[in-house]
């Protein structure tokens, strides 16, 4: 019997471009994918993910990427996506 793949480190992408951020995940090992089930945006900036990144997953696990549609995202604005994304300062 075989056991789980092996653990690869998720990459940090909150505050890249869509596109550029899904490119790292992907080569990561690790598959993006939007909170709706839908599709990923290739516009916009990623606000939140889960898991956060420099967390362990197993390669080909899902990373769930919340991205704001605009073209930068405002300072100050509140994220729609998890509160574990959230950098401490």
């Amino acid at each position: 019997m075989r056991g789980p793949g092996p653990v690869t480190e998720v990459p940090d992408v909150v505050g890249l471009g869509a596109d550029d951020a899904c490119d790292i995940v992907r080569r990561a090992g690790l598959k993006p994918v939007p909170p709706d089930g839908g599709e990923l945006p290739m516009s916009g900036i990623v606000t939140a993910q889960r898991p956060i990144g420099a967390a362990g997953a197993v390669e080909g696990a899902e990373v769930v990427l919340w991205v704001h549609p605009g073209k930068e995202s405002p300072v100050g604005a509140a994220s729609t996506g998890p509160l574990e994304s959230a950098s401490p300062d």
